[in-house]
């Protein structure tokens, strides 16, 4: 069962290690996602974010970026038999017939462009293809939700910010709205004219989480062609979840999975683990398990053809 995985901070979490002068050795580790995970839970292709924290790094983001960046390029020429990455939908098809694990850049935080669009073209240049405007930080191009419980209904994109969505639609470059305040979701709505993605986000009408998307938001999304990735984060799957001891179960897995594609349709329902970006008790405790989820999945009475 092929996993293809919108989101996962693991990138972060080997710079972190690699900037402590204790590295980690990616084909087999502690984090949730290394590339011995990756072959026993079947994974076809790896979205690996380039996430920066605006509150800490503040100017250095863009300098935080392209560390992550190099890492992710040394992964590549360290494992070139295993891995290869995907910056096309030719990269894409060639996956299953190639062997290879693909591995796709994308950005968590676009305030790492710190507002200047030549910045956003350097990323492409460099094999992103999808990026957050937000992470938790208002910044130049728009604010976001943090939560739990008041979502951002009045501040919107900026001008940047819609400037920075018509470059990414130029060059095709996915807009991710994960993160995203809800007054920003709906200007993308307005604005956008190709299908954007929801990388890491669940559904508000079973965890209401405003990190989640509303019943309209999905339904916006599923008319869009959009894709929203299933995140296992227990906080944001879990209505009666202890905020101080998040719990992720396969059975709201499941459930969200049904309510985004019964309100989206089929098509829009993707999974984005947020792997190495999440705490608490894990039910998937990392890549190697995602049969699990398929199992879950089928338990549920989901078909075949909808799992894959």
């Amino acid at each position: 069962m092929k996993v293809f995985d919108l989101h996962c901070d693991t990138l972060s979490e080997l710079r972190y290690a690699e900037n402590d002068g204790a590295p980690l050795d990616f084909r087999s580790n502690s984090l949730h996602l290394d590339l011995e995970r990756m072959k026993a839970g079947d994974y076809l292709l790896q979205c690996m974010a380039c996430y920066t924290n605006l509150g800490k790094e503040k100017k250095n983001l863009m300098a935080a970026c392209m560390e992550m960046i190099d890492i992710f390029h040394r992964l590549l020429e360290a494992y070139p038999q295993e891995l290869m990455q995907v910056k096309s939908a030719q990269d894409l098809r060639s996956l299953s017939k190639d062997g290879r694990i693909g591995m796709m850049l994308t950005v968590e935080e676009g305030g790492a462009c710190l507002d200047d669009v030549r910045q956003l073209r350097n990323l492409y240049r460099l094999g992103v293809r999808m990026m957050t405007l937000t992470w938790n930080y208002e910044n130049g191009l728009a604010n976001p939700n943090i939560g739990p419980d008041e979502p951002e209904t009045q501040k919107g994109l900026t001008q940047k910010g819609i400037e920075f969505l018509e470059e990414m639609e130029r060059l095709h470059m996915i807009l991710d709205v994960s993160h995203l305040g809800d007054a920003g979701f709906w200007d993308v709505v307005k604005y956008a004219k190709r299908p954007f993605a929801a990388s890491h986000s669940n559904s508000r009408a079973l965890c209401g989480h405003c990190r989640n998307l509303t019943d309209d938001m999905i339904r916006a999304m599923g008319e869009r062609g959009g894709l929203i990735g299933l995140n296992y984060y227990g906080a944001f799957l879990d209505s009666a979840a202890d905020r101080n001891h998040p719990v992720s179960r396969i059975r709201d897995m499941a459930e969200h999975a049904r309510h985004i594609m019964d309100v989206g349709g089929e098509e829009i329902l993707a999974l984005g683990s947020d792997f190495d970006g999440i705490t608490g008790e894990l039910e998937l405790n990392g890549a190697a398990d995602m049969p699990l989820l398929a199992q879950g999945l089928e338990d549920a009475g989901f078909s075949q053809d909808q799992i894959e």
